[in-house]
Order: C-alpha cells, then structure tokens, then sequence
C-alpha cells in the first residue's frame, strides 16, 4: 500500500503546471508608479467620495490649465468610463491602459530619422512645428507645439533628437 501511494505522488508531481498571464494592465506599472496613480486620484476626487466624477475633472483641467476644458474634451476623457464615476480601481485600469499604448523611444527615435533627410541627428524646429500642426491623424495647435517646444533644446534652430529620445525615456522611467 505504501508503494501505491508515492506512485501516486510521483505522478503528480511530474504534472507541468501552467502559468496563467495576467490581462491586467496594472500589472505591467512599476509599484511606485500605482502610488503615484493613487495620490493623484486622491488629488482629483476633491470631494473624497471615492469616485471622481465629471465635474472633479473639469476643476481639476481648469485649475492646471488656467482655463475650462470644453464639453468635447471632457467628452473624451471621460468616454471609456462609460457615463460613470472613476472608482480609484478603474481610474488605475483606465491609466494603465493609456501608458501601455505610449510609443517606446526607439519608435520615437525612428520618426525622427525619417524626417532628418541629412542624417545629421537634428530636426529643424520649423519643419517640425509644420508637421505636428498639418500631418497625421491628431494634429496639435500651435499653442499645444508651442507647449511641447518650451520643454526642449534647440541649438541653431535644430532640434537633436537622440537628446529628446534620452529625455524622453527618462520622464518614462521615472513615472
């Protein structure tokens, strides 16, 4: 009897056992990276009901940006939660899942070079702003590159790309 039982035993552990992935996009966050998350969900829900509803984001937007967001943008931030209040869980979901679709800086590095027809490793700013405000399927204002230019370096007119790449990947590992 006690050699049918570790027969048994021997079976089952040479059984392999499958690891189940996670569809969880929250999985994929750094730990800091959810506190993070957390602490501007509290940030937001100014009422502390635990539920951020149209209204916390729209004195949230008007108090970072200095000015009122439109019904149209409020719209579309707040479309995927379906005409529901963020509970801090799907806020995170919701968070995860945008900073999961964010190109990596090779990607980055890569629409650079395309347009740097010279290979000299700099874009020239003017060129750029023509692009980002004409080109591809969200074009942004001249206020919005005039935002995204005050953050950069440009020597000579030229943006050096590999430097915004660097930059770029640092804001990214430190989020």
């Amino acid at each position: 009897m006690a050699s049918l039982g570790s027969n048994r035993f021997k079976q089952h552990k040479t059984k392999k056992v499958t690891k189940r992935t996670s569809s969880n996009p929250l999985n994929n966050l750094p730990q800091h990276q959810i506190t993070e998350l957390c602490e501007l969900f509290r940030l937001i829900d100014t009422n502390n009901k635990g539920v951020i509803e149209r209204e916390d984001v729209r004195t949230m937007l008007t108090l970072w940006n200095d000015s009122a967001p439109t019904e149209k943008q409020l719209d579309g931030m707040l479309s995927d939660a379906c005409g529901v209040g963020l509970n801090q869980t799907l806020f995170l979901t919701l968070f995860a899942q945008r900073l999961k679709e964010v190109d990596t800086p090779e990607t980055i590095k890569n629409a650079f070079q395309c347009i740097d027809i010279e290979n000299m490793g700099t874009v020239n700013a003017q060129e750029l702003r023509d692009l980002l405000v004409t080109k591809g399927e969200h074009r942004l204002t001249d206020t919005e590159v005039d935002e995204i230019f005050s953050r950069m370096t440009f020597k000579d007119g030229r943006l050096e790309y590999d430097a915004f790449t660097r930059m770029f990947q640092n804001c990214q590992n430190n989020s």
